[in-house]
């Protein structure tokens, strides 16, 4: 996705490919997530996506972490959340990693919030 289209955004069957769905509690989980990897939350204001509660651009392009460096990234994403050490939650980061990877090149990201 190089070039923001919100019409491409508010196609869910068109985006599905282009996005990773990571369950988390608050702004402020999002927040410490996205800090892992070297990116924070624009304040500047999205167009309305449906369906979306709200929406971000990122700052600046993430920084996957290489296979010998994720499972440190995922002991102190723990120990900073306090979230369940699980397999779901390892899946979910390790496919946020990939999709960070997939999509190192392009100009734009944007976080979609259902809910928090």
């Amino acid at each position: 996705m190089d070039c923001f289209d919100v019409t491409f955004l508010n196609d869910l069957e068109q985006r599905f490919e282009h996005q990773e769905t990571v369950a988390l509690n608050s702004f402020d989980e999002l927040s410490k997530l996205l800090d892992f990897f070297s990116v924070s939350v624009s304040d500047e204001v999205m167009p309305r996506v449906d369906e979306v509660n709200c929406s971000w651009l990122l700052v600046g392009m993430p920084q996957p972490k290489d296979i010998a460096d994720f499972d440190a990234f995922y002991e102190q994403w723990l120990a900073q959340t306090g979230r369940d050490n699980n397999m779901d939650e390892y899946g979910q980061l390790m496919c946020l990693n990939g999709l960070f990877e997939k999509f190192a090149r392009s100009s734009i990201m944007v976080v979609l919030s259902e809910a928090i």
